[in-house]
């Protein structure tokens, strides 16, 4: 590798089983509408959100801001959703506690006069698993898919799924392997990532990272002469030649590419070592996992950490961005689904107010898009929904929470969507109290306003 920033990337940057089914009759499907609600906060410094007590300055009140209508199509909109419950670290079991977010897009679907389903199934993180997963939504006639979850394992369901009229959304999958036809990927890709963390670096000053790989995941357009791929044998000889290095001034930072646990070993090695090192790490690092597994490791989670992705998140919220309102929108609609006891996590298996905690916008926008597509076809059945959904652009005025989604290609986010992120302990207070209490990272964007 040659020592140093892709410089042309980094300028190009710019800176779990159960199913509730029914019949498809009933129930007409008119006015797919979602509840917008405004939440209003401050903002602090330029770079970091504004300071205070969970809550601050915030008032919610309902504000429906337009209907998707499906016109004449029966019965209630079927979402399959798949997670992994448990997996092999990289696998996809990161992304589960996020994919609730598309319990809070039900909930807010359903409030605004539709009437919409999840059958959500466990693919355990194995390749034999999503493809049994994906074709037993495909088999019950469900409208869309929304595969939550990540690493190689997913390609598998993607090809024995590809023959199918079922559009398939993924919001979490960064795989470098091609979608086939009916597969939409609202994730960030590898090459965006890897653009956006680039960009994270340039922004500090930082041009000599040691870049660590592990668990089936890499920074591959993050170039430097100091690399590893880490196979989780020795993480205190790895802190130890890392510290050596930034010593002899051969580095000035650490990528971490790994799984979310994985990171946070890494992390809680490097604590009083080197407690300045800025350290850069992929997506997997905005789950609750890393945030708790550093926590129990280390005793804290505060250090300079920086990623990528999307300006839409808790901290979005406190800025003046034109991304603020949408996502606020988002936040009031899970805080009123936490309130409501008839509301469940996604298996049932206990209130919503327990997952509420965790629950993402990725998700959230993956099941919104599906149904915006059923409103454009006026129809539940999936090829009708993968027909309208090619082409189509999802925004705000839909109910997105996120950036747009354009269907007119596999990869349905605008590069510039996807930006550096900087960590804070600082809550905004837009979700309800966690009952345990655990920590929590919040992430912002280096640039406010990029979306």
């Amino acid at each position: 590798m040659t020592r140093g920033l892709r410089r042309d990337v980094l300028e190009h940057h710019g800176g779990r089983g159960t199913c509730r089914g029914r019949s498809l009759v009933g129930r007409s499907l008119v006015g797919l509408a979602a509840l917008s609600l405004a939440v209003a906060g401050c903002s602090g410094s330029d770079d970091e959100p504004g300071a205070g007590s969970p809550g601050d300055g915030s008032a919610i009140s309902p504000q429906p801001v337009g209907v998707a209508n499906a016109g004449t199509a029966q019965a209630p909109l079927r979402v399959g959703v798949v997670v992994s419950l448990t997996s092999d670290p990289g696998q996809g079991q990161d992304w589960l506690d996020g994919a609730e977010g598309a319990r809070v897009a039900e909930y807010r679907l359903d409030q605004g006069g539709g009437a919409v389903d999840l059958e959500v199934l466990d693919d355990q993180g194995t390749a034999n698993g999503a493809i049994t997963a994906v074709e037993q939504l495909v088999e019950s006639g469900v409208a869309g898919i929304v595969l939550a979850t990540d690493g190689d394992h997913v390609q598998g369901a993607l090809e024995s799924s590809a023959a199918s009229e079922t559009p398939v959304l993924l919001p979490y999958y960064r795989g470098s392997g091609g979608l086939p036809a009916h597969a939409f990927r609202t994730a960030p890709t590898e090459d965006d990532v890897d653009a956006a963390l680039l960009a994270a670096l340039g922004e500090q000053g930082l041009d000599k990272p040691f870049v660590l790989t592990a668990d089936g995941l890499s920074a591959d357009g993050v170039g430097s002469a100091d690399a590893l791929a880490y196979r989780g044998n020795n993480v205190e000889k790895l802190a130890r030649r890392i510290t050596v290095a930034r010593g002899n001034g051969r580095i000035d930072s650490v990528v971490i590419a790994a799984a979310a646990a994985t990171q946070a070993e890494i992390v809680s090695a490097l604590r009083g070592r080197l407690e300045d090192l800025p350290i850069v790490l992929t997506p997997e690092a905005q789950t609750p996992t890393f945030a708790t597994s550093l926590d129990t490791e280390a005793g804290t989670i505060a250090s300079r950490f920086s990623s990528a992705g999307v300006d839409a998140s808790d901290a979005t919220t406190m800025t003046s961005s034109p991304a603020a309102d949408a996502v606020a929108a988002y936040f009031a609609a899970l805080r009123l689904a936490a309130g409501d006891d008839a509301v469940t996590d996604l298996f049932g298996d206990g209130p919503f107010s327990d997952a509420a905690g965790e629950a993402d916008i990725a998700s959230h926008d993956a099941v919104i898009a599906i149904a915006a597509a059923a409103a454009a076809a006026e129809s539940l059945e999936p090829a009708a929904v993968l027909e309208s959904l090619g082409g189509l652009t999802v925004s705000t005025t839909d109910g997105l929470a996120g950036p747009d989604l354009d269907f007119s290609d596999s990869d349905t986010l605008a590069d510039s969507a996807v930006v550096p992120l900087l960590a804070t302990v600082q809550d905004p207070g837009v979700r309800p109290p966690v009952a345990d209490g655990g920590a929590r990272l919040f992430w912002f964007a280096l640039d406010p306003g990029s979306r």
